[in-house]
Order: structure tokens, then C-alpha cells, then sequence
């Protein structure tokens, strides 16, 4: 996997590349800490996941797109997503 260096959704990890990538805000701004996938209208499109089923998601959705395998891409979500903004106690 490449790494990215720059801003990332602070809730699944996605890298924020494009300016359709980041969520929005309640105003309508885009979030400089979500993605359009987690973050809508200023608030979590899934409040209820866990990080652990957010953590399974990402990583089948990685493994899906051949980014890599299941069980390491499992591994590494289970590692970072705790050091994300959403996750952090």
C-alpha cells in the first residue's frame, strides 16, 4: 500500500485527496477531519458502528479493491483506526 502523507478522514482513514472526498458540515463546508462516507451535514452518516465493524468494513473494502490482503489489511485497521480523532477515548 502507498502511504499517505496529508489529511485523512478521522474516522475510517480514507486519504482526503480530492475536493470531493471530504464530508460537509452543518453549513455546508467540507469537514477537514471526515470523508463524505462517515460525515454528512455535520454529523456521522453510521453513528451507531462500531470501531471494530468500522475497522471489518475498511478492511474488506481494501482487500476488495486489491489493495491488499484481507487478513493484513484486518491487522493494520485494528492498529490505526484507535489513533483516529472518532475513536479516541
Amino acid at each position: 500500500m502507498e502511504e499517505h502523507h496529508g489529511p485523512f478522514c478521522q474516522s475510517c482513514g480514507m486519504p482526503l485527496r480530492t475536493p470531493a472526498d471530504p464530508g460537509t458540515e452543518m453549513d455546508g463546508s467540507p469537514s477537514h477531519d471526515y470523508c463524505t462516507y462517515c460525515y454528512q451535514k455535520g454529523a456521522f452518516t453510521d453513528p451507531a458502528i462500531t470501531m471494530e465493524e468500522m475497522a471489518a468494513f475498511c478492511a474488506k473494502t481494501m482487500a476488495d479493491m486489491d489493495i491488499m490482503p484481507l487478513d493484513k489489511a484486518k491487522t493494520m485497521m485494528d492498529a490505526f483506526l484507535p489513533t483516529l480523532k472518532r475513536w479516541r477515548a
